[in-house]
């Protein structure tokens, strides 16, 4: 029980970092994430030409699918309880 609780509380600060990181991203090109995600995987989104505007595109798009991922093991984690 002790370490299922540890693994929790590490996938919970995980998320709470994720989402601050995912924060200055949406301040910086004023779109929320789930606006930015859906139109970057659809190709609705035009390449950007500025190599650190894609960069910073390639590292939020990450940052979504890890906080998608952390946030589907805590919902698994929480069902096994």
């Amino acid at each position: 029980m002790e370490s299922m609780l540890r693994l929790v509380e590490e996938l919970v600060s995980r998320r709470r970092w994720l989402l601050g990181e995912i924060k200055k991203f949406e301040e910086k090109y004023g779109m929320n994430s789930s606006d930015f995600y859906e139109k970057w995987s659809k190709g609705l989104l035009p390449e950007p030409l500025d190599p650190e505007v894609h960069g910073d595109f390639m590292i939020w798009y990450g940052l979504i699918e890890e906080l998608y991922r952390v946030e589907e093991e805590l919902k698994k984690r929480l069902k096994s309880k």
